[in-house]
């Protein structure tokens, strides 16, 4: 089946953007989502405990937020975690996109291209968005200062670099019109698969 993914920096609207797509028979997998429903499974709950400590397990549930104080201010315990998550997640997409019947499918994640996954795709879209505007769409979304979300962005690609490595690119400001954008892309993938049959 034909596999797309979707990216973006912070703030740029992915979350809605999957929802269109998924107005036009579209199956989403949101990757973050099915990254915190690993914590659920026992196993790997214990994996992550003996490499990171109890101190993340507090009255016997685990805590994201001191899992995450470790790994963000440690690049090597960030990448021991996502050598762990990433093989998973997809792993879950392929068996996920396996029981689909659409034409295509998309996985939604901000790290397709940090983490090398664009090969697994067929096309990448990205989604640009002014700094400014994420920067205001993430301090209300999240409730933080500007620095925290700055300290972010500097933690992410490019987005010129992630505009450079994707096949479409949707501008996502307040202003430009969405729909046509994801229509002309939503009818582009369709006559490539139709074209890739042929």
């Amino acid at each position: 089946m034909f596999s797309v993914g979707l990216t973006s920096g912070i703030g740029c609207g992915k979350t809605l953007i999957s929802k269109v797509f998924n107005t036009f028979g579209v199956p989403i997998f949101n990757s973050d989502q099915q990254a915190k429903e690993l914590y659920k499974e026992k196993e790997f709950l214990t994996q992550i405990v003996h490499i990171f400590g109890s101190s993340i397990i507090e009255k016997g549930e685990f805590c994201p937020q001191k899992l995450a104080n470790i790994v963000f201010n440690d690049n090597k315990a960030l990448e021991k975690l996502n050598s762990l998550i990433h093989p998973k997640v997809l792993d879950k997409y392929k068996l996920w996109q396996s029981k689909q019947t659409s034409p295509y499918t998309i996985l939604e994640s901000a790290i397709i291209l940090e983490i090398g996954w664009q090969n697994h795709f067929d096309k990448i879209i990205n989604i640009e968005t002014p700094i400014e505007i994420a920067i205001e769409r993430v301090k209300l979304r999240d409730n933080i200062s500007r620095e925290q979300v700055l300290q972010r962005i500097n933690n992410q690609m490019p987005w010129q670099t992630k505009k450079q490595l994707s096949d479409y690119n949707i501008y996502h400001d307040n202003n430009t019109m969405l729909l046509p954008q994801i229509i002309a892309i939503h009818e582009n993938i369709l006559e490539q698969i139709k074209h890739n049959a042929q």
